[in-house]
């Protein structure tokens, strides 16, 4: 069959394609769903991409959600030798649009095969920007905790937060972030999201995690930072276990990635409850 690819200017004509092709696996698809989400209830982005992938009979193989500047959300169950097909599909309209992409996030094996597809279409170099994995936890693991307690933070954090957010998308490949643009990042955070939480112990912020993008049943756990001179003591795991906890009262399951780089986390994570549901690659085109 011939595949097709549609782009959608109304998020919820979209929406209404993809959400149950995304639906069916729902854990592994964590993100492109709160993605959706997000973008449908006007929180975040602006602009994004919106593309479906779907046979002549009109059955959905695939979506891709971009939100610029970030790279290439891409869900794929198509054969082998379709992966050139829709690598020449992608190319046509983003040109058509004037669209460059700074690179994919995808399932692993459909990840290398688009990337392969892809490089060998337009002759570009591609490089690994994190090797993942995708966890997902429907209960927390008695664990020992030191002591502290999670709080919320307000205006006070607002520079140690700010500070924190640019630490962490410097240390995890992610687009580096102005101080400007980390400040005005931590006043949004502040001001509007319910499950930011920070690790306190003797009255210090020690470590943090979120919970956002929800799906149907389950809620992503990201942002998860300590700084250098807190680590190793267990703070991690308690922002993470405890934020978890806190997150399962409204929500079936959590999800989050790790760096497979960084066995230290992936066994903190595991040790909480977290249970491997499949690798992710996120790949960078030069």
């Amino acid at each position: 069959m011939t595949l097709k690819l549609t782009k959608y200017k109304d998020i919820n004509e979209f929406y209404k394609r993809v959400y149950p092709f995304l639906i069916k696996k729902e854990a592994e698809n964590n993100l492109p769903l709160g993605l959706l989400n997000s973008i449908k209830s006007g929180s975040r982005y602006n602009n994004p991409l919106l593309v479906s992938a779907e046979n002549e009979d009109g059955s959905i193989k695939g979506a891709f959600i971009m939100t610029p500047p970030h790279n290439l959300v891409s869900v794929l169950q198509i054969n082998d030798g379709e992966y050139s097909t829709i690598a020449q599909e992608l190319n046509t309209l983003l040109s058509e649009e004037g669209i460059e992409v700074p690179g994919f996030v995808s399932e692993k094996v459909s990840a290398e095969k688009l990337t392969q597809a892809w490089c060998n279409l337009k002759g570009c170099e591609h490089e690994i920007g994190m090797d993942q994995r995708i966890y997902k936890l429907d209960h927390v693991n008695e664990i020992e905790i030191p002591e502290g307690k999670l709080i919320q933070p307000d205006e006070r954090h607002l520079t140690l937060l700010s500070d924190w957010i640019k630490c962490f998308t410097v240390e995890t490949g992610v687009r580096p972030l102005t101080e400007s643009e980390a400040l005005e990042r931590a006043e949004d955070m502040i001001a509007n999201e319910n499950y930011l939480y920070f690790w306190e112990t003797d009255g210090k912020p020690v470590s943090m995690a979120r919970g956002g993008r929800w799906t149907d049943n389950g809620i992503t756990v990201n942002f998860v930072y300590t700084p250098k001179p807190f680590r190793k003591k267990g703070y991690a795991s308690a922002v993470v276990a405890g934020l978890s906890s806190k997150l399962l009262e409204e929500y079936k399951f959590c999800t989050l990635y790790t760096d497979l780089e960084n066995p230290t986390s992936n066994k903190i994570y595991m040790d909480i409850g977290y249970v491997p549901v499949c690798d992710s690659l996120m790949v960078n085109i030069k």
